[in-house]
């Protein structure tokens, strides 16, 4: 599973549930069907794409639903509360397969203890662990035991004889620098959102885990992913990551494949719109780009044949972003580094009612979330004053806010017109205009 613990939920403990041989928690509520993923999907802390994403349960992985679906989310159980999955992607099963019970990390053992092959006392001892020994869990529980992970093999301890609580701090194996300014992102995938950006040249702990085009990083004291293509290992303690020539977005959903062969295997899909990482290696009708850590092929005809320029050649997650002129590009990095709750961002547009500059790619609006209430409010007002305090930085030509107008040659607001609707009025995002880059 690929597992994501955004920076808020480092401190979540395993929980042990019991129902029909699954162990489930005394504290949670009792689970009414056993679903199925259909396909990748996050674990969120509640019902909607704005609660916060704990975990993402792989396709095939099983969890206990806590009662019906609700405006299209099914309410399960996870770490012994109750956590949400869009229900569209899951169907019930009758899978004695292991429930994902918690999150992934490290446990102590309380004890001597069996390593079993398998979940139960049938199971055969593999090896035995010392009191106090540290052990890798998936997260995974069955019949009483957790599944662990122990030299790259899956086995099964006792959940009674390990502690109770997770650590969920990422093991690093290496340090990388990074090649090129990048976003952090929350989760390694085409749904994910900002938490922050790096440097160029910054240092960044390698943990080994590296999904689809990204791989996972710490930066201080954030865990995000950053793409693979970007980082350069340093030492030998890991394998050198492959390096990126670009970024270049998938026009349908096209099949990941081991060896540029139609006849090949495929080991995942490219969602369309999702950007990839090209190695600048060709085969045939082939494309090779960067996948899981590694290589892997995909056919070039569902490529974008040109991926509009972003700053140095990193996609920004959006046709809208990616059009913006370079000075606006770096404000987006800004926006997302010193403003992580802000999730979503606008600027290239075909037309604007009132300027040229969303077509020209010099505009860029930045939504505040309940812009209606006074927390809205103040964000708005701090990224506002942010760029005009820096407005030399980033070129700034004038910035709109909450139905007034700064530009730096007048230095101060003034009202605007009534435009109609807190969209245009601007009540609802702060607009960025930029010079010419």
């Amino acid at each position: 599973m690929n597992v994501l613990r955004n920076v808020l939920t480092w401190g979540v403990t395993t929980a042990a549930l019991t129902a029909g041989g699954i162990v489930v928690g005394t504290g949670a509520e009792a689970a009414t069907a056993t679903w199925i993923a259909t396909t990748s999907v996050n674990i969120r802390t509640g019902p909607g794409t704005t609660y916060t994403v704990v975990d993402q349960l792989a396709k095939g992985e099983v969890v206990l639903a806590l009662g019906k679906a609700s405006g299209g989310w099914l309410p399960i159980d996870f770490d012994n509360t109750t956590a949400y999955l869009y229900a569209s992607y899951v169907s019930t099963t009758t899978s004695a397969a292991p429930v994902t019970a918690g999150p992934a990390g490290t446990r102590a053992t309380t004890a001597v203890v069996n390593v079993r092959s398998t979940p139960g006392i049938g199971g055969s001892i593999a090896s035995v662990l010392g009191k106090g020994t540290r052990v890798t869990v998936t997260g995974r529980e069955a019949a009483g035991y957790s599944e662990v992970t122990i030299s790259g093999a899956a086995r099964w301890i006792h959940s009674d004889f390990l502690s109770k609580a997770t650590d969920t701090s990422p093991v690093v194996v290496a340090d990388a620098a990074t090649t090129s300014l990048l976003t952090l992102f929350d989760q390694s995938g085409p749904d994910s959102a900002s938490v922050g950006s790096l440097a160029k040249g910054a240092v960044v702990g390698i943990t080994g885990q590296h999904s689809r085009s990204f791989s996972r990083v710490v930066s201080g004291k954030v865990v995000g992913w950053a793409y693979t293509g970007y980082l350069r290992v340093s030492g030998t303690a890991v394998d050198a990551l492959p390096v990126a020539t670009g970024p270049r977005s998938a026009t349908t959903d096209t099949p990941v494949l081991p060896k540029a062969s139609a006849s090949a295997t495929a080991t995942a899909t490219v969602e369309a719109g999702e950007a990839v990482l090209l190695t600048g290696k060709t085969s045939g009708s082939f494309t090779q780009v960067i996948w899981d850590g590694g290589t892997a092929w995909v056919d070039t005809s569902a490529l974008a044949s040109s991926e509009a320029p972003a700053v140095d050649g990193l996609d920004l997650g959006s046709a809208s972003l990616n059009k913006l002129q370079p000075n606006g590009k770096v404000a987006v990095l800004a926006v997302r580094e010193q403003f992580p709750q802000i999730k979503t961002l606008y600027g290239w547009r075909a037309s604007s009612a009132y300027s040229s500059d969303h077509p020209n790619g010099r505009a860029v609006d930045v939504m505040i979330p309940n812009w209606d209430k006074a927390s809205g409010k103040a964000l708005g007002t701090d990224v506002a004053q942010y760029f005009i305090d820096n407005h030399t930085q980033y070129r700034i030509s004038y910035v709109i806010w909450r139905q007034r107008t700064w530009t730096p040659a007048r230095g101060a607001w003034k009202k605007m017109a009534d435009r109609g609707s807190a969209t245009q009025n601007h009540m609802d995002h702060v607009h960025l205009s930029f010079e010419k880059s």
